[in-house]
Order: structure tokens, then C-alpha cells, then sequence
């Protein structure tokens, strides 16, 4: 009988050893975003005016881009994907309830950090969509894209910067637009050297 439990006593403690030496599971990414939309320059568009709100300027808050305030993915109603890479490149996305008027809200932006002292050269593309404004987009005629910086932080796997957008749009209606200014905050993102 003995012969028979001692590979079993054996096998026990080595099975859980191996257990317990695993990987912990990673960090889910999480982000903050605070992003005013207001009436465009005239500089960028005769004809087109902001939505936003109900009279045209509001400010979407999802999470807060702020240290220890930003959103994991899956908490809250929140979708957070992202990457940044070493080399300053980024994609990033949150979707959740807008904390303000508690509707559903989402941004992307995608860009490069190329010097975090030196916001003009850190250019992107953004895109919102909001029940009021519907989807907007940098990537219109008219608009000179987007400048992110001054950049608060920027390693891999986090991202903290002020965004400017002089104009975004619909692409299927050339009478809605707004100019955007906010910050974004964006951690435990992906770095693109992840093992397959």
C-alpha cells in the first residue's frame, strides 16, 4: 500500500511547486482621458460647427488622466487597448461612459512622440464619437491633424500628453466640426515586443 501513495506524495509537491513559479498574469492596460471639444477656428473651416453638448463645447471625460486615476480595461464599462512603442510611435483607444454626460463616449489616437519637449513635431490623427456628435475624425479636408505635448511621460507601455487638434469632422457631412484640446493618459500598454 505504501508503494502505491509514495509517487503520489511525490508527484503533489512538485505539482504544486510548479504552479506557484508561474507567471502572474499581466497587468491590464488602463486610461484616462479628458478631451474639450469647442467651435473650430475660422482659420480651419467656413463651414462647419461643433456639436458638442448642447450648446456646442463640452468636455467627455472617461477615467482621469492623472496618476492612480486612469481605468483598467473591463472595469466600469471601459474598453482600453493600446500600444507604445520605444520608438515614441502609439495607438491607443478608450470607450466607456462619459463621466460628464453619462453617455456612451470613444477616442483614438495614433501619433508619434518624436521629441517630448517639442509638441510640434509630435504629430497624430485622433477620432471621437459621441451620440451628440456622431463620428468625428482629424483625417478631413481642411484639418492639419493633430499635435500631442507637451508630453508629461512617454515609455514603453505609457503615454501621458495634452492633444490639440485644430479641427475634426465628419467625413460624410461637411456642417459638423470642433476643435479639440484635452490630455490623455494611457499605461500597461502593450510595448510591440511582446512574445507571440
Amino acid at each position: 500500500m505504501l508503494a502505491r501513495v509514495a509517487p503520489f506524495l511525490v508527484s503533489v509537491p512538485l505539482a504544486l511547486s510548479a504552479a506557484s513559479c508561474s507567471d502572474p498574469p499581466p497587468t491590464p492596460p488602463a486610461a484616462g482621458v479628458s478631451m474639450s471639444l469647442s467651435p473650430p477656428s475660422k482659420m480651419y473651416t467656413d463651414t462647419r460647427s461643433c456639436n458638442a453638448g448642447t450648446v456646442g463645447s463640452f468636455t467627455y471625460q472617461i477615467g482621469q488622466p492623472d496618476p492612480g486615476k486612469t481605468i483598467e480595461n473591463g472595469k466600469q464599462g471601459v474598453t482600453v487597448d493600446c500600444i507604445v512603442k520605444s520608438d515614441g510611435s502609439f495607438n491607443a483607444t478608450i470607450s466607456g461612459a462619459d463621466e460628464n454626460g453619462h453617455k456612451p463616449a470613444s477616442f483614438s489616437f495614433t501619433g508619434t512622440i518624436a521629441d517630448p519637449k517639442q509638441t510640434a513635431t509630435n504629430t497624430g490623427q485622433m477620432t471621437q464619437i459621441s451620440p451628440d456628435t456622431g463620428p468625428q475624425t482629424s483625417q478631413i479636408m481642411g484639418s492639419p491633424g493633430c499635435t500631442f505635448g507637451p508630453v508629461g511621460t512617454l515609455k514603453k507601455g505609457a503615454l501621458l500628453t495634452d492633444v490639440d487638434c485644430p479641427l475634426i469632422g465628419s467625413i460624410d457631412d461637411n456642417s459638423s466640426g470642433c476643435s479639440v484640446h484635452g490630455t490623455i493618459a494611457f499605461e500597461y500598454c502593450k510595448t510591440g515586443e511582446e512574445q507571440n
